[in-house]
């Protein structure tokens, strides 16, 4: 009889135009994004079905007997790149992910080996054997292969009937295994799983405490929450899942402030202390700065790494500056997390020899958002390096207030026109109208556009009684010979739309008719 391969065509069919494209274009483009969010859509239906094993013949995928999408050539292709490797079978675990998905076409094309760890929820077979059994995950125990009737010893009749043995149990089962009845082919060579009903995985069950955690109101809620993560911490490890690890770190640093009872606080302190393995931080880190993590499971890591920024600090501040400028935006949401527990770890790698490393950290200290971080950025703005006087200067920006206006004044005639910008950057944010004086005085020294452009921001954000005089003399044209740039008029007429009068407003729907588009854009953007 024939079995209904629906749910796996469509879910095939998606990896094989997957594997097309990935062979043609880098897994960051559009094609390729979109080809990964068909086979995500396609995977739920996959999941319904349990664990599957799918024959690799060389000629294409079997499952059950059945030849799965014959006419597919990508499908083919793939089967037959991983037959020609000696992979005659993959097993798909409920859980499976886009991820897993590339990582089993790097095997494919001879970019990764048949046991990489980044195969996930996928179990490749050599010849009737596992190929892999990820890190992230116990190596199942042994199941041996059931016992035929023929090659059963039969007892003599005279003998009274032996009891038969249940077999042991496993020491592994998946972490989203459907509960489904044992299938006569699960433990057979290469697979060892069993599925097991009336026991849930430790994955699971942290996730269910976390959400009793959230939950609790009441000491005896949180006792009872915290008692059951202190049975499932030692599980946890060893599963070495970093997103289940890091939603039971983040809820235990949410919960500890609404804690009354010290007895409780200690005790959930003590979880945290054992989920703190550092291989798991050193995990945790890697993975907050990988592509394409769920947004749940980055939210979660975001704030289990801020949580453990007492520890975690130091490597975010490695793999921040090894991350390329366009994907370090997680790092920075970690440390913003962090707030002022990142100050301490930061204060020793402000002495390091490399340059590089301070402004890394300077900028740090600035995304923790803490006043306290003001005094130790006011000393690297006299740094001899301009990388990390303008990152100093940056991150007083970010922090703000009326203490980092002054200490950014001298930057002003600094030799670095980028360290000038940034020094005028924030004298505007600090906020005090007074400043308007030295920045006018300034703008008639200065001859770098970029600087120019910052000042004149910063006189608007700064709102002083002189400030639409001299925005509206920068945003004006100017006569034959004495032009000014659209770069720099646009940042007036910005600085305009600071300025909550009247003659202002009219200045910017003036200024949104100017044949110049980039000032005709500022002034549309201010009167928004």
């Amino acid at each position: 009889m024939a079995v209904d391969t629906a749910a796996l065509d469509r879910a095939l069919g998606a990896i094989g135009t997957t594997f097309r494209l990935n062979r043609l274009y880098p897994p960051t483009h559009p094609a390729v994004q979109e080809s990964l969010r068909q086979i995500a859509a396609a995977l739920p239906g996959l999941a319904a079905l349990g664990t599957l094993e799918w024959k690799i013949g060389a000629t294409g995928l079997h499952w059950h007997g059945q030849h799965l999408l014959p006419r597919n050539s990508q499908v083919a292709e793939l089967a037959e790149l991983l037959y020609a490797r000696g992979i005659r079978s993959i097993q798909a675990n409920p859980g499976l992910m886009p991820d897993h998905v590339l990582a089993l076409f790097a095997v494919a094309t001879g970019s990764l080996a048949p046991d990489a760890p980044a195969l996930g929820r996928l179990t490749l077979v050599l010849g009737g054997r596992s190929a892999r059994m990820s890190p992230d995950r116990p190596a199942p125990s042994p199941v041996p292969p059931p016992v035929t009737a023929a090659a059963a010893p039969q007892p003599a009749a005279s003998d009274p009937a032996p009891a038969v043995a249940a077999p042991p149990p496993p020491a592994f089962i998946p972490a989203a295994a459907t509960p489904l009845a044992p299938s006569p082919e699960v433990g057979r060579a290469g697979g060892g799983y069993i599925f097991r009903p009336d026991v849930v995985p430790a994955d699971v069950e942290g996730r269910r405490a976390v959400t009793a955690l959230r939950e609790a109101t009441t000491p005896e809620a949180q006792r009872a929450a915290v008692e059951k993560l202190e049975g499932l911490a030692a599980g946890l490890l060893a599963s070495k899942d970093v997103a289940a690890i890091a939603e039971v770190i983040a809820a235990l640093d949410a919960a500890l402030p609404k804690v009354q009872d010290n007895a409780v606080a200690e005790r959930m302190g003590a979880v945290g202390a054992t989920l703190t393995d550092p291989a798991v931080v050193e995990r945790m880190v890697k993975r907050l700065g990988e592509p394409r993590v769920p947004p749940a499971e980055r939210s979660a890591l975001v704030k289990a790494v801020g949580a453990l920024a007492a520890v975690a600090t130091d490597s975010v501040l490695d793999a921040f500056r090894a991350t390329p400028a366009e994907l370090r935006e997680p790092y920075r949401a970690a440390i913003r997390a962090a707030a002022e527990r990142v100050l301490e770890p930061l204060q020793g790698r402000l002495a390091d020899k490399n340059e590089t490393v301070i402004a890394a950290a300077a900028e740090f200290l600035g995304l923790s958002g803490s006043p306290q971080a003001v005094p130790l950025l006011v000393e690297l703005v006299h740094h001899r390096t301009d990388l990390v006087r303008e990152a100093a200067l940056h991150a007083m920006a970010e922090i703000g207030g009326r203490d980092v206006a002054r200490p950014a004044m001298p930057a002003l005639k600094d030799e670095s026109a980028r360290v000038r910008a940034a020094a005028a950057r924030v004298i505007g944010v600090g906020g005090e109208p007074t400043a308007t004086t030295v920045l006018a005085r300034r703008l008639e020294q200065e001859e770098d556009e970029g600087v120019l452009a910052e000042m004149l921001k910063a006189i608007g954000r700064l709102g002083a009684n002189q400030a639409l005089e001299i925005l509206a003399r920068h945003a004006d044209p100017g006569a034959r010979g004495r032009r000014r740039s659209a770069h720099v008029r646009a940042a007036a007429v910005e600085g305009l739309g600071h300025l909550k009068r009247g003659e202002a407003r009219a200045l910017l729907e003036l200024y949104s008719r100017d044949k110049e588009p980039s000032v005709q854009h500022a002034a549309e953007a201010a009167l928004k």
